[in-house]
Parts: structure tokens; sequence; C-alpha cells
């Protein structure tokens, strides 16, 4: 995880990991849609673009790419994810990089290196246009000249307003009202038993997606809607799920060169 304010995350790398594990909405719906969009990674170098505690990073590592890097603002979460990968005896590059603001002289150990590129609820906390755009070019940049993917997962921007719709999958949302040209202001997320997390993804519209990331190089940005893994609907039954299929926290992105 990534944003401007990345220091905000320096000391919540453990509770991230935890929460990951605690939340069946996290491994169910969020890992099972995510490794899904990536498909087989064998042989593939793959960068995790606001890599948080490196927990993705890893589990790619797991499922056989070839070269797995990840990029973070912030040192505390590039720490823990460091001593995560050499307890397990993984080669994984970490890279401590403002992914919003890339530099006009270019990353010579990121750019074009990648065959994938992923983030996950990264782009949401853009809080400006600007920043939105930055990461979309990090990505492009990222990706090796002759193509390649980028998949992201970041806060729907229709998510519901109404008070706990949520709760039941361990989540909770404040919405503010609308601002600047049409879009919204900072959604106040909430993870009731981690209240380290006070988090305020910005939402964003798809339109404003799609306009920078074709700014930044993507000729096609496809919307995909979450599912749950078959061991979430054994788990739980299809009816819990029903509500938030419906209507989603989360959308997820497909974009090509």
């Amino acid at each position: 995880m990534d944003e401007d304010r990345g220091t905000d995350f320096d000391d919540l790398a453990e509770a991230y990991e935890r929460m990951a594990t605690a939340l069946p909405l996290r491994e169910h719906v969020e890992a099972h849609t995510l490794f899904a969009l990536l498909g087989d990674v064998s042989g593939r170098a793959v960068l995790d673009l606001g890599c948080g505690s490196g927990l993705y990073t890893r589990t790619l590592r797991e499922l056989g790419a070839a070269s797995v890097a990840g990029v973070d603002s912030s040192e505390g979460m590039l720490g823990f994810a460091r001593r995560r990968a050499a307890a397990e005896g993984m080669d994984i590059s970490y890279f401590a990089r403002e992914a919003d603001a890339p530099s006009a002289e270019g990353d010579p150990e990121l750019d074009g290196r990648f065959d994938l590129v992923y983030s996950v609820y990264v782009l949401c906390y853009a809080p400006t246009r600007q920043a939105l755009s930055g990461f979309c070019r990090t990505a492009r940049r990222a990706l090796r000249p002759e193509g390649g993917r980028f998949v992201f997962a970041t806060l729907n921007p229709d998510i519901s307003v109404e008070p706990g719709y949520y709760t039941r999958y361990g989540v909770d949302f404040t919405t503010g009202p609308a601002t600047r040209d049409g879009e919204e202001a900072p959604a106040v997320m909430k993870v009731p038993g981690f209240a380290e997390f006070p988090l305020l993804p910005y939402r964003w519209m798809l339109r404003t997606y799609e306009d920078v990331l074709h700014q930044a190089g993507f000729s096609a940005v496809d919307w995909v809607h979450p599912t749950v893994s078959a061991e979430g609907v054994a788990a739980f039954g299809e009816d819990h799920w029903a509500d938030y299929l419906k209507i989603p926290h989360a959308v997820y992105a497909e974009c090509t060169v």
C-alpha cells in the first residue's frame, strides 16, 4: 500500500499482515479476484506498485514468477517486507519510491523491466489528478517497451453510502460530499478490530481513471467485477456474499499496452 503520506504506514506493517489473514473478504474476494486476473506468472518479471508489507510479492514468488520487486514510499513497510522475504529465503527486490511522482529523468532500476505490474488499493490514495496520473505513468514506464499488463484494485466510486452496509464483511465506510470537478471527497474506511487503520481513500470516477491511464500510454482498460472463491462460498454460503457482490467496495481493472 502506497500513498502520498507514506510515513502514515511506517509502524503498521505487522498489523497490516494480521489484517490480511483476519478478514475473509481479503482472502476470498480480494486475493481470489486479483490472482485470477494476474493469471499464470511463471517466468514473468512482476512489480508490486505500493507493496506495503510485501504480502503479495511473497505469494507471487511462490507462484513461480521469475523475478518479483516491490516499491513503496513507507520505509517501515519496506523494512518489514525485506525482513520477511529474507526470513523465508526469497529473492525479492524492494525499492523506496514516491510512485505518484516519477522522476523526469527516468528510473533505470525499474523502467522497462517488467512483464506485469499490479497494485492493490494504491491509486485511490492519490489526492490529486496529478498524483493519480503519476501512479499510472510509473506503472507504464515499468513495463517493457513492447508492452505488458497493469492490473489493479481500487475503491469503487459507487460504494454503498448506507451506514453499516459492509460491516458484516469486516470493513466500514463514511463518505464525504461531492467536491472538485464532480469528484468525491475521501471516504473514511475503518476496519473493526484494527483501530490503527483509519484510511482515507479517494472516490475517483472510473472515467477519470480511464483518462489518466490512456494518457499514460495504456491502450485498453477493462473493468472487472470481483468474485468469491469456491472456498469462500463453502465457508460462508452464497447469501453471505450477495450484498457485497451487488455493491462491492472495490473494483478491479486490467490495462494493456
